[in-house]
């Protein structure tokens, strides 16, 4: 190991540990849903608007990415950090006091515009930090701190949710210590040399590639939120009402999430990205196939497993095919556009499924989520070789 990647270690885990947060704004509260929806069930609406305070930062985080990628290309990359990761604790606590069911929401919206910033500048660092020879790995390292984070981060949400409903936003205190560690340890966003470097700065976006990658991230995590969604309800059709076996499943799927990411590096060999995704996808399909039909707990359980292991796949497998294509001043945007993928597809989650299950029930979102699982791997295997192999097609617009 050379001095120079020595120098970054500090700078590196301080960034994973950001990259815990973004699972920290939305799963953390799963296991409350229900003690909420019990609060709140004097009124009518109680059953669209409590789902949404897991979701609704997914769409303040939406719509505010590409904007922080674009402050990301623009402005010092560690500011924009330690802004965001502020806004993270004052917004994100906020559920530890405020009363009203529509004040909650806009203190969630507010944490998803933290959560834009804490995202796309710590990818974008990363990205910037280091070469293509490293940054799989490191991407890879990325996803799984963010899916160990979650596994804490969520068995102490449904353990704090046995106590009280309000319990689990207590954990949003815990980022502040980041602060002071960001600016003496991280750097300013320096980059190392890369094989890229030499673009033209006035080189064009390339839409049509990233376009490929961003449906991958944006139909697996349309796909994943189906279960801290509404995992919580499942388990009490099944009988069972306390909020840490949630809470536990939860964490299941998250570990076995990350310890795929952690691996996704040595693991990836010289298979082609869409290769990879329309695979993972493919396991995904099967598994909310069986769940579909509201499976016995521990086939539930050992389904979280699975889907951990596909999911786990998919996210460093698009990071790493996006950052091998895009030019390195526009990696703050492209950072921004993921953000947004991912976090959409989040926020869209509960509206779908509140439109699904009046049809058919639980039973009805999870199909829908293996019928959009199949039509992604689909999509992958019907790609041209070309760019199934991660070679950027041509973008004539």
């Amino acid at each position: 190991m050379t001095r120079r990647r020595d120098a970054r270690n500090p700078a590196l885990i301080i960034l994973l540990m950001c990259a815990t947060l973004t699972v920290m704004a939305g799963a953390t509260i799963a296991p409350s849903l229900p003690g909420l929806q019990d609060h709140f069930a004097s009124l009518p609406e109680a059953g669209t608007l409590v789902p949404l305070v897991l979701t609704v930062p997914g769409l303040a985080i939406a719509l505010m990415s590409p904007i922080a990628g674009f402050l990301a290309d623009h402005l010092p990359k560690r500011r924009l950090l330690a802004a965001g990761i502020v806004l993270y604790v004052i917004a994100g606590s906020s559920g530890l006091y405020l009363d009203l069911i529509g004040h909650i929401l806009v203190g969630r919206a507010f944490l998803g515009v933290a959560v834009a910033g804490v995202m796309t500048s710590s990818m974008a660092l990363i990205a910037s930090l280091y070469t293509d020879a490293e940054r799989a790995r490191i991407l890879g390292f990325q996803a799984a701190a963010m899916s160990f984070g979650g596994v804490v981060f969520i068995l102490a949400g449904g353990f704090l949710a046995d106590l009280h409903w309000r319990g689990p936003f207590a954990v949003y205190l815990a980022p502040m210590v980041l602060i002071p560690l960001i600016f003496l340890k991280v750097p300013r966003g320096e980059r190392v040399r890369d094989p890229m470097d030499d673009g033209h700065p006035a080189i064009r976006f390339p839409w049509r590639f990233a376009g490929i990658v961003y449906f991958g991230a944006f139909a697996n995590f349309l796909v994943f939120y189906t279960l801290p969604l509404k995992l919580p309800f499942l388990f009490r059709v099944l009988g069972i009402e306390q909020a840490s076996v949630a809470g536990m499943a939860i964490a299941l799927l998250t570990l076995a999430s990350g310890l795929t990411s952690l691996s996704y590096g040595r693991l990836r060999g010289g298979i082609a990205p869409g290769i990879i995704a329309a695979g993972a996808f493919a396991v995904l399909a099967v598994c909310f196939t069986v769940m579909a039909v509201i499976p016995p707990l521990p086939v539930v359980f050992g389904l979280m497993i699975f889907v951990g292991i596909a999911s786990g796949t998919i996210l460093p497998n698009a990071t790493t095919w996006l950052y091998s294509r895009i030019p390195p001043q526009m990696r703050g945007r492209a950072a921004g556009y993921m953000t947004m993928s991912v976090f959409t597809a989040q926020f869209l989650s509960a509206p779908i499924a509140a439109y699904l299950e009046p049809i058919g029930g639980l039973s009805a979102i999870y199909a829908f989520a293996a019928a959009m699982a199949t039509v992604s791997a689909v999509f992958y295997l019907a790609l041209g070789p070309r760019v199934r192999s991660g070679q950027q097609a041509p973008d004539t617009r």
